[in-house]
């Protein structure tokens, strides 16, 4: 019988070329972003794309909102 062992990957948050790694793993990831906050204000509303599998880790792209103004 041979052994198997699961690797989990590693969740890092790309914002253009800013790669951020993952504050807390043990958060949804959508929750985990919004720790960045204090040093990045706009990703307290951003979303986050679908992940992609890139060697052993999870990348999420961050998506903002564009800006909308009146006038």
């Amino acid at each position: 019988m041979t052994s198997s062992q699961v690797i989990k990957p590693m969740r890092i948050f790309k914002m253009g070329a800013v790669r951020l790694n993952d504050p807390a793993p043990e958060l949804p990831p959508q929750e985990a972003i919004k720790l960045y906050s204090a040093s990045y204000p706009h990703l307290a509303q951003a979303e986050l794309s679908e992940p992609v599998l890139m060697g052993e880790e999870l990348h999420y792209s961050v998506v903002t909102h564009e800006v909308k103004t009146k006038g």
